[in-house]
């Protein structure tokens, strides 16, 4: 088994995965860059290159290499430009010049230019590139791209599909395991597009804008009301992992960014363990509910920071939203792994792409044992957000 592990930039996070021989990666961004990327800048920590140079220095003295994120998938049009495609050159290069091993590329028009100007340099696949498909994957393989990444609301339960993908393909391939997105997301596109946006430089030197994250907000409000899309996320067990092995998948993909120190050892040594005790919350990500000592330090004071900058309005919309955020983290929310010790099995035996989840209800009966939370206090909290988004859908005359 390979593990390849989200990196904070905290440096007491390699002390710890030293001791995980499974884990060969991790990967990592600067919260703003010309290119951007999957997570808006403000959640993450700030760092500079400086500080990144010395990070993949002392990742390298540890066995580790380093992937940096260029995986925003859209730029508004920047590589379509002459200017454009030198400031994403430059970037290219200065990455190449602090030592990173590979990027991970969304825009495939991104993955042309970087194969043309830099021919050598490791191209490693990103699911927001949308290779939901055999044909698109082995396109991204003819490009030289290796591992791909297998979208995982598309395949990680397709176990029809899964065997073939390993059998059509000889790149190598990692597999999220615990992305909590949910499954067949409406907002997939537009969320992606979203936060690259709001990790892109010009982003960090014009006048900040307000950055309330529409789609995440939504997202949370329809799971606090429908407790079976906890479930329905295409999230991988660590005690499941041996089924995806067994299948030719040896590489697996452990997320999130924003997350802190202690939470990201504590994922990552339960997929290297193969089980875990407990909540599977614990080590799933999701960006608004869970352990509220999970995420990193900074982000609300990095908020607040760029509030200063914000009209009267924006300034009070997303003081309203911190409130919130507090609130959901202080919700005791429980995924009771040991009630899904068969969940999968199911999955064997339907195909959920040519099903309605109403009619199956197979994730919502899972659900009645599995998860556990306040539901009043969740119906409060997901009236409480549906004002919020009106608030913000209102425009000023």
């Amino acid at each position: 088994m390979k593990l390849s592990v989200a990196a904070n930039w905290d440096m007491e996070l390699l002390d710890g995965l030293v001791d995980i021989p499974e884990v060969t990666s991790i990967y990592a961004k600067l919260p703003f860059d010309v290119v951007g990327g999957g997570r808006a800048g403000i959640v993450l920590p700030s760092v500079d290159w400086d500080f990144a140079t010395a990070y993949i220095d002392a990742a390298h003295r540890q066995g580790l290499s380093f992937c940096y994120l260029v995986n925003a998938p859209c730029l508004g049009n920047l590589e379509q430009t002459e200017e454009g495609k030198k400031h994403i050159l430059s970037l290219m290069g200065q990455l190449i010049d602090i030592g990173v091993d590979s990027v991970s590329i969304a825009n495939l028009a991104v993955v042309a230019l970087v194969r043309r100007h830099f021919p050598d340099l490791a191209i490693r696949g990103s699911v927001l590139s949308w290779p939901t498909n055999l044909p698109r994957l082995k396109y991204q393989e003819a490009l030289g791209i290796d591992p791909l990444i297998i979208p995982y609301s598309e395949f990680n339960r397709d176990f029809r599909m899964l065997p073939k993908i390993r059998a059509g393909l000889s790149c190598g391939m990692q597999l999220f395991v615990n992305v909590s997105c949910i499954y067949n997301c409406s907002y997939l596109g537009e969320h992606a597009c979203s936060v690259g946006h709001a990790s892109q430089l010009t982003q960090n030197i014009q006048r900040p804008n307000s950055f309330l994250d529409f789609y995440l907000w939504q997202c949370t409000r329809r799971r606090l009301l429908h407790p079976e899309l906890f479930l329905m996320s295409r999230w991988i067990r660590p005690e499941d992992l041996h089924i995806y092995e067994a299948m030719g998948f040896n590489e697996f993909k452990i997320i999130d960014r924003s997350r802190s120190t202690p939470w990201l050892l504590r994922a990552t040594r339960a997929y290297a363990d193969r089980r875990y005790t407990g909540n599977l919350l614990d080590i799933l990500s999701l960006e608004l509910l869970g352990d509220p000592a999970g995420f990193h330090s900074d982000i609300e004071q990095q908020i607040r920071e760029r509030m200063r900058h914000y009209q009267p309005e924006e300034r009070q919309l997303m003081l309203r939203m911190l409130k919130l955020r507090r609130r959901l983290l202080a919700l005791d929310l429980t995924i009771d792994n040991a009630a899904l010790t068969d969940f999968l099995d199911g999955f064997r035996k339907m195909r959920c792409a040519e099903a309605s989840c109403d009619d199956c209800r197979y994730c919502h009966r899972y659900a009645g044992r599995a998860v556990r939370f306040d539901r009043a206090e969740a119906e409060i909290l997901a009236k409480d957000i549906g004002a919020l988004l009106e608030d913000f859908l209102t425009v000023q005359p």
